[in-house]
């Protein structure tokens, strides 16, 4: 590991980031807390899809805490910042992909295709381009709805820290965001393209413009601790805290 990375690595992160699997992978199994179950218990264990909240605030500071500082809008650093970022998650994600639509060739399982052109559906997947309708966001891998939202945060971040470093009102940009994601859901919800934000509810759970909040608390607390790192000093602030 080069001595940047050994920098900008905390290993308690990976415990974090391991919580917050384990809580996903128990709310997609909340069905076996079934009526046998008292009503709190089955509420409770139906609240864990909390964690995906957690991935996304991990993801921006993440991002924040190791490129702030060091990134450089031109077409060399993005390509190499993309590069490393897709490396990430494309290549495992692209591979069940293709496995589920293999599936689908066999099964004919609805819910991969949503009933509709199989090799459209699979190009609408391949490409993250269905976590943008309400009625394909569950369509291939149910779960990678989450990874469109991902994908826009790590498009979008360089333009989020050159914005940041030249207009400092940092939170004027989650406001921003999220109004452009009402503004499309007003023109498009009375259009019916296949859920294409198509109401507040798909723009505010499912899609970057609706969740950036969570990346930018994110971003705001990485920040937080660079600056206490840079001023040499470990004591957290009552802001840390709440971001925190």
């Amino acid at each position: 590991m080069s001595q940047r990375a050994q920098s900008n690595y905390i290993p308690a992160l990976t415990g974090v980031r391991a919580m917050a699997a384990y809580l996903v992978f128990i709310s997609h199994f909340a069905y076996v807390f079934d009526e046998k179950f008292p009503h709190s218990v089955q509420r409770f264990f139906n609240e864990f899809h909390i964690g995906v909240t957690i991935f996304f605030v991990l993801s921006g500071f993440l991002i924040a805490f190791r490129y702030f500082d060091s990134f450089k809008l031109t077409k060399a650093w993005f390509l190499q910042y993309l590069k490393n970022r897709v490396a990430r998650i494309y290549p495992m994600y692209a591979l069940l992909t293709i496995g589920a639509f293999i599936a689908y060739h066999f099964t004919q399982n609805q819910t991969v295709t949503a009933g509709q052109n199989p090799v459209v559906m699979f190009f609408m997947n391949i490409v993250f381009v269905r976590g943008f309708f309400d009625q394909f966001k569950f369509t291939g891998i149910a779960q990678g709805w989450s990874l469109t939202v991902e994908e826009c945060f790590y498009f979008s971040a360089p333009f989020i820290f050159l914005i940041a470093t030249k207009y400092k009102k940092f939170y004027i940009q989650p406001i921003a965001v999220t109004g452009l994601g009402a503004l499309l859901v007003l023109i498009f919800s009375h259009v019916n393209w296949f859920g294409f934000f198509g109401n507040f509810t798909f723009m505010m759970l499912y899609t970057f413009l609706g969740r950036c909040f969570e990346f930018y608390a994110g971003i705001q607390l990485a920040l937080i601790v660079r600056k206490q790192k840079l001023d040499g000093t470990s004591k957290r602030s009552s802001l840390t805290w709440a971001f925190s």
